[in-house]
């Protein structure tokens, strides 16, 4: 039976799920650190490659070598943008994930890839700054938890201002900042792998008062809306 892939950038963000999971084994893995379990009937595979695009890249292409995943779901924390309406403790599932650092800033203004003709992956068509989550597996994620799907958007440099979130979310119509989304996206795209994205809101993008944040709560927000996930696919008995 092939196993579904479920990526973390760190161990944390997978605690509750761990708690579920049984005949939970260590996993060697080629990039990051990982084990193998099952859940109502599922084989899974936890995977944490570390923050970042770069870890995020590197651990999931290698473990998709070693492994053949069936599904990638990627899960965790993440930030909600100014004006996308999400509360601290919310879950969010991602529609597309965007490279919102990825272009060029000029003095008339910020351009994408794609105003610089220069795609990031080329499948079939080129792909610039968007990237596409699995339909099926993201409609079940979205069912099993009664949120509608909404953009996500990825920089490795955190938004640190309300008028930058603004920004963002007005340019690119986005409602959630990760720091790997848009990595683990694209390789799934480039590699021919159903992907999905479930996130925990810990903060409102762009006020860096950390007591303002709750990441306990946006934990067991992402891992519980992740459990519901999963009972859903097992129950429907297939898994993309």
């Amino acid at each position: 039976m092939s196993t579904l892939l479920l990526a973390t950038a760190t161990e944390m963000e997978a605690g509750p799920l761990r708690e579920e999971l049984e005949d939970e084994t260590p996993l060697q893995l080629p990039y990051g650190s990982g084990s193998r379990g099952n859940f109502e009937g599922l084989d899974l595979t936890l995977l944490h490659h570390g923050v970042g695009k770069v870890n995020t890249a590197a651990g999931l292409a290698l473990a998709v070598d070693r492994l053949d995943p069936s599904g990638i779901i990627q899960f965790g924390i993440g930030g909600g943008h100014v004006g996308a309406f999400l509360s601290v403790g919310r879950v969010a599932i991602a529609s597309c994930e965007i490279h919102t650092d990825t272009g060029a800033r000029t003095a008339s203004g910020w351009e994408d890839m794609e105003s610089l003709g220069l795609p990031l992956l080329e499948r079939e068509r080129p792909w610039y700054n968007k990237f596409p989550t699995d339909p099926r597996l993201t409609a079940a994620a979205s069912e099993a938890t009664g949120q509608p799907p909404v953009a996500f958007g990825t920089s490795e440099t955190v938004t640190g201002t309300f008028d930058e979130s603004r920004s963002l979310h007005d340019r690119f119509d986005v409602s959630v900042e990760s720091m790997e989304g848009a990595a683990a996206a694209q390789v799934c795209l480039a590699l021919n792998v159903p992907f999905a994205e479930i996130r925990g809101i810990s903060n409102i993008v762009g006020e860096r008062a950390r007591h303002a944040w709750n990441i306990p709560g946006a934990v067991r927000a992402a891992n519980a809306a992740l459990i519901q996930a999963l009972r859903f696919l097992a129950r429907e008995g297939s898994l993309c």
